[in-house]
């Protein structure tokens, strides 16, 4: 099998493969070499070695390239990645984009998203709030205990920060569109806004969590914040910020983007390695 790119997930993911007897090439995998796996600078060769294709989570956070990273600029880029993509393979990935899902149901190439495993998605996204709590501690001057705390976005992560916030006493509110999803977020014990509240009410927060991919917080909502502000945005590039008016503004805000590869990659390989393991034997 290859991996191809990823974080130290992957790597762990690929060393636990390794360990239990299977054979493992890597490409543009960090650390892989510290791993003493078997690493190759030759995308041919090691696709051409493999029938089982591990590819990052997310598949590419610009639709160009394939997610790695490694510091230079010999990016994997989809289109290359496609060329030696072959009937024979089997892609597994994470988000991978809808260009790559109509390649391989054009060319019979099976698939699977690990994202779209249920248990997968929610391990992955106690470890990204987790992370992006623990991301809220290291760049705020404050506590989080009796702070008062606004996540945007009730989806599986949105559920689990607004979850461990309240378990940590901070006073948290639940901003998002969908009239369920608030109705939800009241019955679990959060104070509820509509996105159309904000302007008139998100001067009073001292931290941030979004999780909305789409530009939530512009400009003329960021010049209404709190100076003490801390704003933790892990939604997909580019982000729910406009990042441009938060500089100008000098505003505590940042994209917090492979949240688990960074606080949790063995705990997330070891679920991987559980969910992929079966379709090895």
């Amino acid at each position: 099998m290859c991996f191809i790119g990823g974080d130290l997930r992957q790597t762990y993911l690929a060393n636990l493969l390794y360990e239990n007897g299977f054979n493992v090439i890597t490409y543009r995998l960090i650390n892989s070499k510290e791993f003493n796996l078997n690493t190759t600078d030759d995308i041919s060769y090691a696709m051409n070695f493999s029938k089982l294709i591990i590819t990052p989570i997310p598949f590419s956070k610009d639709k160009k390239h394939i997610t790695d990273h490694i510091q230079n600029e010999n990016k994997l880029t989809f289109e290359e990645f496609l060329l030696h993509l072959k009937s024979t393979h089997c892609l597994i990935g994470g988000n991978i984009i809808k260009e790559a899902i109509e390649i391989c149901n054009k060319n019979n190439i099976p698939y699977l998203d690990l994202m779209k495993v249920e248990e997968i998605a929610m391990f992955n996204a106690i470890a990204t709030a987790e992370g992006a709590i623990a991301e809220a501690v290291t760049k705020s001057l404050g506590n989080l205990h009796g702070s008062r705390g606004l996540v945007l976005g009730y989806g599986k992560t949105g559920k689990v920060i607004a979850s461990k916030l309240n378990a940590l006493n901070v006073d948290v509110t639940v901003g998002a569109r969908s009239k369920i999803a608030l109705t939800e977020a009241f019955v679990n014990g959060c104070d509820i806004l509509e996105l159309d509240e904000l302007k008139s009410k998100i001067s009073k927060f001292d931290y941030i969590f979004n999780t909305i991919p789409f530009i939530v917080l512009t400009k003329e909502l960021l010049s209404t914040l709190s100076p003490k502000i801390t704003i933790i945005d892990i939604a997909s590039l580019p982000g729910g910020i406009d990042y441009a008016a938060a500089k100008e503004l000098n505003i505590n805000a940042h994209l917090c983007l492979g949240i688990p590869g960074k606080y949790a990659p063995l705990a997330s390989a070891e679920i991987l390695f559980n969910e992929i393991l079966p379709l090895l034997k």
